[in-house]
């Protein structure tokens, strides 16, 4: 069994594990009970939301692949890479909107790659800021209080591989180093440090800098947003205040391995962080499902609309992942 078909087997695993640890312990009727309270008059307030994630997400990364690439070239590309990481194992998500965007403007796929690696990093950042900006007084359980400090010592890590990998020098002596190895994924390495070596040397002015952090907060507190009207809907009472670092600590969270979509992680993780808020199970598990439901299926609907009209084969995306 090869190392990927090792990684989505344990996926799917992690996941039946947590969705059991979410649902035990709630009775039904009070789950019934917490959907058939339901105000639908906030229903469709997370997906406008979730439009408004996606817009400032497609416009930062047109910014950051440049090319002549269009916001409309983005947000299509973007949809494909959500789609795909929702119906395929082992997150090629990321690789397939490379693919799409490579595909419809005819730049280089791993120029297109590169371009997506910088959009992860500045997304990353804009988590770990609105984390630090909405920051609970309250008293947090220890493990939560255990990571927070490995998310600021990424955050000082991920400033300095900016700042460093955005020097040409620096950036040669890296790739020199990598390439001394003489195997071929580091080999690899080598190239698409150089290749964002050049993507950073064009954006790394100031003020594009800053522009990207706040359009990636922005971006985040739409997500929170979203999290916030779903709350409501289904009659949880917690300030918007929380939200945002929920949805920080949330998302960050599903880097653990999950079957595709995150289905069980994403339920276990929500469950969790609503509890240290006093939100009782039953509700918080119907939240998770409202809130998953609320991206999940506008996803799937255009991506799967998208990867037709754009003539994108899976078969190719995973050749090229």
């Amino acid at each position: 069994m090869n190392k990927h078909r090792i990684i989505t087997a344990a996926g799917f695993v992690i996941s039946i594990v947590l969705l059991y640890f979410s649902l035990r312990g709630i009775e039904y009727r009070q789950l019934a009970a917490a959907i058939a309270r339901a105000d639908l008059a906030y229903a469709f307030l997370p997906v406008c939301c979730i439009f408004l994630c996606l817009t400032l997400c497609s416009f930062r990364w047109s910014m950051i692949t440049g090319n002549a690439v269009r916001f409309r070239d983005a947000f299509i590309a973007l949809v494909i890479g959500l789609f795909i990481n929702n119906v395929l194992p082992a997150r090629i998500g990321e690789v397939a909107r490379g693919y799409a965007i490579s595909k419809r403007r005819g730049i280089p796929f791993t120029y297109a790659v590169s371009t997506v690696f910088i959009d992860r990093v500045f997304d990353l950042l804009g988590l770990l800021s609105i984390t630090f900006l909405f920051f609970p007084r309250q008293a947090l359980p220890p493990s939560v209080s255990k990571a927070l400090y490995v998310l600021v010592a990424i955050f000082v890590v991920c400033v300095i591989v900016l700042v460093a990998v955005s020097r040409e020098r620096t950036a040669r002596k890296m790739a020199r180093f990598l390439e001394g190895f003489k195997r071929p994924f580091l080999l690899r390495l080598a190239t698409r440090v150089l290749e964002i070596q050049e993507n950073l040397r064009r954006i790394s002015t100031p003020g594009q800098i800053a522009l990207f952090i706040v359009l990636s907060v922005a971006n985040w507190l739409s997500m929170s947003s979203a999290l916030y009207f779903s709350l409501k809907t289904l009659g949880v009472p917690l300030p918007f205040v929380y939200a945002p670092f929920v949805t920080a600590l949330l998302n960050m969270g599903l880097a653990v391995p999950s079957s595709p979509g995150y289905i069980g992680v994403y339920q276990f993780l929500l469950v969790y962080l609503l509890a240290i808020f006093g939100v009782p199970k039953a509700q918080s598990f119907a939240v998770s499902l409202f809130f998953h439901a609320s991206w999940y299926i506008p996803y799937n609907i255009m991506g799967f609309i998208f990867i037709l009209k754009e003539q994108v084969h899976i078969k190719d995306i995973r050749k090229a992942a």
